[in-house]
């Protein structure tokens, strides 16, 4: 989506200044397709329904799905790639299998990264809603810091950071990030 899009720009502009890299994560649900597809075995016609053919059928849709979510995940991963290739910052690619927002928490909460950088709609978004379902569950959820993009024409910096102050640890964490992205 153009607010993925946009998180990513922002991210390079974060990592490059550390020389660090960012890691794509685009997670794909393949065994709900196939769970989806024997749902709807006992509406096949009767030519279809033995048992040899039943798992022809399955095979075939197997490659077929996972093909085509390959195909598609490649594609949001090379289009992340050369934005940060033109941003001369590192990137990698992490595809697990699953629900998308689960998978997301699951590498967030791995240890193995600092910050999390999503848009607040995909593109399935809904005329006139502000965040999505996925990212308000990785919002939630997520233990380190979160970047959600709203606005995909504005960009860190071309105004002021605001920060909400509060006295509390995690506050003060926040206006010490903010000081650094605003150097």
């Amino acid at each position: 989506s153009d607010y993925a899009n946009q998180a990513v720009e922002e991210a390079i502009r974060l990592t490059k200044p550390v020389d660090g890299t960012i890691i794509g994560i685009h997670a794909y649900a393949a065994k709900l397709h196939d769970r989806r597809f024997r749902q709807m075995e006992g509406g096949l016609p009767d030519r279809y329904r033995y048992e040899t053919e039943m798992e022809h059928q399955r095979d075939v849709h197997e490659d077929l799905i996972s093909k085509g979510i390959g195909i598609i995940s490649d594609s949001y991963h090379d289009n992340a790639q050369l934005r940060c290739k033109k941003g001369d910052v590192k990137f990698e690619r992490l595809s697990p299998e699953g629900k998308n927002y689960r998978c997301i928490l699951d590498a967030a909460e791995s240890g193995d990264f600092d910050v999390l950088a999503l848009g607040s709609r995909g593109l399935g978004a809904v005329a006139g809603s502000v965040i999505g379902s996925m990212c308000e569950r990785v919002v939630r959820r997520s233990p380190i810091d979160t970047l959600v993009i709203k606005d995909r024409n504005l960009k860190i910096g071309d105004g002021p950071i605001v920060v909400g102050i509060d006295g509390s640890e995690q506050s003060f964490g926040a206006l010490k990030t903010a000081l650094q992205i605003a150097r």
